[in-house]
């Protein structure tokens, strides 16, 4: 799929999230040349729910071998993943992150066709503030263990990716520090692995079963706003008004808020229900332009 802008017209779901056409040039022609742009528009999530800059890529579009536990048939996906330049930037934002040793590497090793170091090891350094001192986070990974590989197509056999065949010194130390960074930075980074870590790896994945919801895909709305729309209606529906002007003024809101973004006006049904406020038949009910009663729950 060619991703490239060649209009000043934004797709919807781009100009929703209030990206400008400059940010979106650059995010699918010099970023991320050649990505779907569903999955650019990963991107633009995954950075707004972590307060990252997607313009300084800190994270990767990485399509991946999925393999279904359930089945075991594959196929592939593209997977939003951190770079190490995230990890770095997360731990450095909480003010307690002090760097790093000096990695070190392990004596000269053959593996798959390679000469590479057996293991790479460094020590991450925190500040503690209940201990007031400073605490040390020693990691160490192995090479085989780490390596990113494929196999050829022919016999099988693998052999090392080319990222990791062209700079495994580079690759190892990054992997490294990464491992380090996650163990002294658990609740900031979790237990994602980086992009690094897991290229050309194999993600297991689960799959609920069932069809896709033909309502849409409702993962992306915001539930703060989703919420905020839902008081306003509450608060047009409980209003001391005539019948007719409460279904006017719903309608004019309805127009205004979900116009172009279907899947936001789902959520605030589906809580408006829930939440007793109204049911789904009577809020379409209001919708319409009859002249009837309407029931408000």
């Amino acid at each position: 799929m060619n991703a490239a802008v060649e209009t000043v017209n934004l797709p919807a779901p781009v100009a929703r999230r209030g990206i400008t056409e400059a940010q979106w040039r650059t995010l699918v022609n010099n970023l991320y040349p050649g990505a779907a742009p569903e999955s650019v528009m990963m991107v633009w999530d995954y950075c707004a729910a972590r307060k990252l800059d997607p313009l300084k890529k800190p994270c990767h579009i990485v399509p991946m071998r999925v393999k279904d536990a359930k089945s075991g048939s594959f196929g592939w996906r593209d997977v939003v993943m951190p770079g190490i330049y995230e990890y770095r930037t997360t731990a450095t934002r909480t003010g307690l992150y002090m760097g790093h040793s000096k990695p070190e590497y392990g004596p000269q090793i053959e593996h798959l066709g390679a000469t590479v170091p057996e293991w790479c090891a460094m020590t991450i350094y925190r500040w503690n503030k209940e201990a007031g001192q400073r605490v040390e986070y020693p990691v160490q990974v192995y090479f085989k263990e780490c390596a990113g590989t494929a196999k050829d197509r022919d016999s099988g056999k693998p052999y090392l990716n080319q990222r990791w065949a062209t700079a495994p010194i580079q690759m190892m130390t990054k992997v490294c520090e990464a491992a380090g960074l996650r163990e002294a930075f658990p609740d900031e980074l979790g237990g994602e692995a980086t992009f690094e870590e897991m290229e050309g790896r194999v993600i297991e994945h689960v799959t609920t079963g069932g069809a896709p919801d033909p309502r849409g895909d409702t993962s992306g709305v915001d539930w703060e706003i989703a919420n905020r729309h839902v008081k306003a209606i509450a608060d047009i529906l409980n209003d001391d008004k005539e019948e007719h002007e409460i279904a006017q003024r719903l309608r004019d809101y309805d127009f205004e808020a979900f116009t172009g973004f279907q899947e936001l006006a789902t959520v605030v049904a589906d809580k408006l229900a829930k939440e007793g406020i109204c049911s789904k038949e009577a809020y379409r009910k209001w919708l319409k332009i009859g002249v009837q009663e309407v029931p408000r729950k």
